[in-house]
C-alpha cells in the first residue's frame, strides 16, 4: 500500500517551519502552535524531534494549534487529491518521502494540471 503524498509528518513539519519563521521574522502572522512547540517540545533539536514531540503530545495541544493543523490537513487533502492524477501521470516511479514527489512534480510543474496548480502549498514559496 503507497503512503499518502502529502502526511501529517508533513503537515507538522510546514508548522514547526513557520513556527521557527515566525520566531525570527518581524510582523510575521502568529502561529498558535508556537507557544505548544516552546511549551511541550523545549528541548526538541530539529524539525524530526518537534515533530515527535508534537505527535506524542497531540493531546496536549491547545485548540487554536488543532484548529490550524485541521485547516492545513484539509488544504493539503485538497491538494493531494488535486495532484493524484499528475502523481500517476507523472511520478509513479517515485518512492514517497523525502519531499520526492513534490520535487518529481516541481521538475513537471510545466505539465501539471491547473486542478493541481491551483490547489498547491504556496507557502515558503512552493508554488509550481
Amino acid at each position: 500500500m503507497r503512503r499518502p503524498v502529502f502526511s501529517f509528518l508533513l503537515l507538522a513539519g510546514t508548522l514547526c517551519a513557520s513556527a521557527a519563521l515566525a520566531q525570527s521574522t518581524p510582523n510575521a502572522p502568529a502561529n498558535p502552535c508556537q507557544a505548544d512547540v516552546a511549551r511541550l517540545c523545549p528541548n526538541a533539536q530539529g524539525h524530526q524531534d518537534v515533530r515527535a514531540c508534537m505527535q506524542q503530545n497531540a493531546d496536549q495541544l491547545s485548540a487554536e494549534c488543532k484548529a490550524r493543523i485541521d485547516a492545513r490537513r484539509a488544504k493539503f487533502q485538497a491538494a493531494r487529491e488535486a495532484c493524484q492524477p499528475d502523481v500517476a501521470k507523472f511520478c509513479s516511479d517515485v518512492q514517497p518521502g523525502g519531499g520526492r514527489i513534490a520535487a518529481c512534480l516541481k521538475q513537471h510543474a510545466a505539465e501539471i494540471s491547473d486542478a493541481c496548480r491551483a490547489q498547491w502549498p504556496s507557502h515558503s514559496g512552493n508554488k509550481l
